[in-house]
């Protein structure tokens, strides 16, 4: 006799919850101790830091409070706010640590050094040594009325030099944005890469029997709602390319597929949609005897698992050609690769459970849950595992930044569901939007770049 939808998407969570043993555990961990090659140093003398190394020491930036424009003029709030929000941005990404502005020795009389422009306006870099930082930056405002307009600069203290200057002039309400696009150019100035702040985080939030679609950005401190439905849950929300958005929700009795807005399948158990990089969707549906990914164009749909079990969470490689998604067919819940048009999938990890697959944009990596507590990465050929979370609560559904260089994910550390963000080798692990107190579950970061 055919289940429930209820009754199914149930056995779904209770299979996805089912924990194995810790000598499987110390199984999957083993498979990954080789790793290949990291990349070779890029011969760049422009490039500052560079990310492909990894492991390397964090470098020390000093961020000082802007001064109004014109000597003597006036600054408000945004003359601290901005610059502690540039600092925790970078902060964010894993390659610095922002210095103490208590540690700062910068004479009184030298504060506008820097900031006047020509060859010989610059900072005092000797007391920027002592404090051991690295880089410098140092910036003025105007706020006449209900317009901003910023001046930033960016310094190499131990080359004595100027590396960026940028303005930015728009309304008062937009100066967190500027300082997102600020973040990125220093980003590109120091790393040869821009940053991607600014770049958008779809995620589910509220009670379970009443949870909405919310979207916010990296370097935000807020979100806005994108969906709700009386019905019932609007949950597991994914954004696909040029923006588009999926989700599922409950109607009632039935369950939905929702895209950019549209119902385009309900009744059966609907779970874990996830976008192609050709804007395709595809999705798990329940069955009488298994629940499998299906690809979805319009209406219309082909079954992409064959092997029976419960299948679901499909991600896909950066060409497109290749699907990883989470399944039982083993035994044991785990990840699979499979050809992204269908087929058999092979098992990735195996010995423990496994789940939330996530491929990085890069496609140097798959992240994934283990035993349904921390973040894991792996290569898609099976080497390199690494733990990237660990004794700190419950940590789900990891996605990739665009860039790749970063990682969102959900966590209960601090006693509630939270976003968190994480550099992709797992350092510097900090709450996206530390302020926001409404819970905060199954995030997605859009493939698309900020503007």
């Amino acid at each position: 006799m055919r289940a429930s939808a209820f009754g199914l998407l149930a056995l779904v969570f209770v299979i996805l919850s089912v924990a194995a043993p810790s000598s499987a555990l110390g199984q999957l961990w083993s498979q990954g101790r080789s790793q290949a090659a990291p990349a070779a140093f890029r011969d760049d003398p422009s490039v500052y830091i560079d990310i492909n190394r990894g492991g390397g020491r964090k470098y020390n930036i000093a961020v000082t409070d802007l001064l109004p424009q014109a000597e003597g003029g006036r600054v408000d709030q945004n003359a601290a706010g901005l610059p502690n929000r540039l600092a925790k941005n970078l902060v964010m990404t894993g390659l610095f640590n922002s210095l103490d502005q208590r540690s700062y020795l910068e004479p009184e009389a030298m504060k506008r050094a820097g900031l006047e422009g020509g060859a010989g306006s610059l900072p005092e870099f000797p007391s920027w040594s002592k404090i051991g930082a690295d880089f410098l930056i140092k910036g003025t405002m105007s706020a006449p009325g209900s317009r901003l307009t910023l001046d930033m600069r960016l310094f190499d203290v131990g080359l004595g030099r100027q590396i960026l200057s940028q303005r930015y002039t728009g309304p008062v309400k937009d100066g967190r944005k500027m300082i997102s696009q600020f973040t990125n150019a220093v980003l590109e100035a120091i790393t040869g890469l821009p940053g991607v702040f600014g770049s958008e985080i779809i995620f589910a939030s509220g009670p379970p029997s009443t949870k909405i679609i919310m979207l916010t950005e990296l370097g935000s401190d807020d979100a806005v709602q994108v969906a709700g439905h009386k019905g019932g849950p609007s949950t597991q929300p994914t954004i696909g390319p040029r923006g588009r958005k999926a989700w599922v929700r409950r109607n009632n009795k039935a369950w939905e597929l929702v895209v950019d807005g549209k119902v385009i399948s309900s009744g059966d158990t609907h779970l874990s949609p996830g976008f192609r990089p050709d804007g395709e969707v595809a999705a798990s549906v329940s069955g009488p005897q298994s629940t499998d990914i299906y690809l979805f164009s319009g209406r219309n749909k082909t079954r992409l698992t064959t092997a029976g079990g419960i299948n679901v969470s499909p991600t896909f490689s950066p060409d497109g050609s290749r699907m990883a998604y989470a399944s039982d067919q083993g035994g044991v819940v785990s990840i699979y690769v499979a050809p992204a048009g269908g087929g058999p999938g092979q098992p990735l990890v195996t010995g423990a459970k496994a789940t939330d697959p996530a491929w990085s944009p890069t496609g140097e990596y798959i992240a994934f849950v283990g035993r349904e507590t921390d973040i894991c990465i792996i290569r898609p050929d099976g080497t390199g595992l690494r733990q990237l979370t660990g004794g700190q609560g419950a940590n789900q559904r990891p996605s990739f930044s665009p860039d790749g260089r970063m990682i969102v994910f959900s966590s209960t550390r601090n006693g509630r569901p939270q976003l968190f963000v994480m550099a992709a080798n797992g350092d510097s692990q900090q709450p996206l939007m530390p302020d926001y107190t409404p819970p905060q579950e199954q995030p997605y970061w859009s493939p698309v770049r900020p503007q």
